[in-house]
């Protein structure tokens, strides 16, 4: 799992069609998911800049887990209704899963000066957006403008539902940088 991880992080191309066929790799997904929340949240915990709760923990991976299923909702909308693709839902959030591996960076913020603190943030977020364009490369058969425009779709329905409060995960770990 952990090579998948680092090639999912590297944007390769074959494993997400690797991926894409097999429908076992959704049990990873979900654990790869919950892995980078849970690690991020205990990166904020070991820096000093929170202090553990088994709540907000649970809230936390509870949110990123719904966070997660409107990116894949919204990448599976902006796919199939705008562009006129075709995918199977499970198959986008099995791949969609795998592309929070670049989410991974965030582990490092809090341990590096506030100088840089949002440089590694803003890199976080855009290497997640393009792991997303990757994914949906693969499970749309796009090419690179459709599958970005599709990833920049889905992520910015995830802020917008983050903002109101559901599948706030990252939006909770973000306040802390």
């Amino acid at each position: 799992m952990l090579d998948r991880i680092m090639r999912a992080a590297r944007l390769d191309q074959r494993l997400y069609t690797e991926v894409f066929f097999d429908s076992a790799a959704t049990g990873d997904a979900v654990l790869l998911v919950a892995g980078i929340y849970a690690a991020v949240y205990l990166a904020l915990v070991v820096s000093g800049s929170v202090g553990f709760g088994v709540v907000f923990f649970i809230s936390l991976l509870l949110g990123g887990l719904i966070g997660w299923l409107v990116v894949s909702g919204g990448l599976w909308l902006a796919g199939t209704k705008l562009f006129d693709a075709s995918a199977r839902g499970a198959t986008v959030i099995r791949l969609t899963g795998y592309s929070h591996a670049p989410l991974a960076l965030l582990v490092v913020a809090p341990f590096v000066g506030s100088i840089l603190v949002d440089v590694v943030v803003a890199a976080a977020l855009i290497w997640f957006v393009a792991a997303i364009g990757a994914a949906a490369r693969v499970v749309f058969d796009f090419d690179t403008r459709k599958a970005m425009a599709s990833s920049v779709l889905a992520v910015a329905l995830w802020w917008v539902v983050q903002a109101i409060g559901i599948g706030d995960g990252l939006a909770s770990l973000l306040r802390f940088f």
